[in-house]
């Protein structure tokens, strides 16, 4: 929220009420009867192709699922409903968020192309975005084809561009992809500039990421990706769990972990690159090892069984 200076007077999530899932079901409704109606015609699509996991992804999936000693069997043919099982196994455990958290991560990033590949996070055969023709090249695209293929007017498909679908639906996503990522980055600006003057406070966070070399926290009900380096965690070493996607304490046991929440120290808030910079505050907030959970690890691996060289990355010097 900002003020009539554009300057900012708070940051909260964004409400997301029944009548925006309402307006949402109709969209893809629209979406799919599109798509069907240039099939129909045998027309050019620009379809919103979402595909199934790859196998890399499963493998890694089935390893993290491991470490709640969940088995997944590769061999199946994955659908979203096989994602919506693993979550009702797991049930309302303090690792829910995580896991969900997890299979997102586990399927793949859409795009745009003329391929019926189909929609896999919205179980879907075919799919085309249609609602947003002012905003998305791929929906004008699919306005034009239907006015050529239905004979509606002018502004159809200009003559040889279907053959140009492949070029320009890999354009098209990447320029998506930036978007977003400026959008993000915009976002990341403002919130750091919200917290500037509020440095060496006290904020509640929420882990998103973890690496060997530290983990990453977003500030609840703010946004804003921090960085909290493993070498400021304490005195003992931090080994980097790559299948569970924790920072484990060799002595204590200690553990960081994906949607783990935790109290941290605002250490610097840079306005100009968007970054933030935590610290823990007195004492550690770190979980001891859900034993019950997760099975630890003798060794780091990594996800072909190798012993994995990052120990160092993580040691307090």
């Amino acid at each position: 929220m900002l003020d009539e200076k554009g300057r900012i007077t708070s940051i909260a999530p964004r409400d997301r009420l029944d009548a925006h899932r309402l307006v949402e079901d109709f969209m893809i409704a629209a979406n799919v009867a599109v798509a069907k109606a240039l099939e129909a015609k045998k027309a050019p699509v620009m379809y919103r192709v979402h595909e199934a996991p790859s196998r890399e992804k499963l493998v890694a999936l089935k390893d993290y699922l491991a470490t709640f000693d969940l088995e997944f069997a590769l061999g199946q043919v994955v659908k979203p409903g096989t994602f919506n099982r693993i979550i009702e196994r797991v049930g309302d455990s303090s690792g829910r968020e995580e896991l969900m958290e997890q299979l997102l991560r586990t399927q793949m990033q859409a795009r745009y192309g003329p391929e019926r590949l189909g929609h896999f996070g919205l179980a879907l055969a075919t799919y085309a975005h249609f609602t947003s023709p002012i905003r998305r090249y791929a929906d004008l695209l699919v306005h034009r084809a239907l006015v050529s293929a239905y004979r509606l007017g002018d502004g159809g498909l200009p003559s040889g561009e279907e053959e140009r679908f492949v070029e320009i639906g890999e354009k098209i996503s990447m320029l998506e992809r930036r978007a977003m990522e400026a959008e993000r980055e915009t976002i990341d600006r403002y919130v750091a500039a919200f917290l500037a003057d509020q440095v060496g406070q006290l904020v509640q966070c929420r882990i998103t990421g973890v690496q060997p070399f530290g983990f990453f926290a977003t500030v609840e009900d703010l946004g804003g990706d921090g960085l909290v380096l493993a070498q400021t965690l304490g005195q003992e070493y931090f080994r980097y769990d790559e299948a569970a996607r924790q920072l484990v304490g060799e002595e204590t046991g200690e553990t960081y972990r994906v949607g783990q929440r935790l109290t941290l120290r605002l250490a610097d808030a840079n306005p100009v690159s968007g970054s933030l910079r935590f610290e823990l505050p007195e004492g550690s907030y770190g979980s001891p090892r859900p034993s019950q959970q997760r099975r630890d690890r003798v060794r780091t691996t990594s996800r072909r069984g190798r012993p994995a060289n990052i120990r160092h990355d993580s040691r307090r010097r």
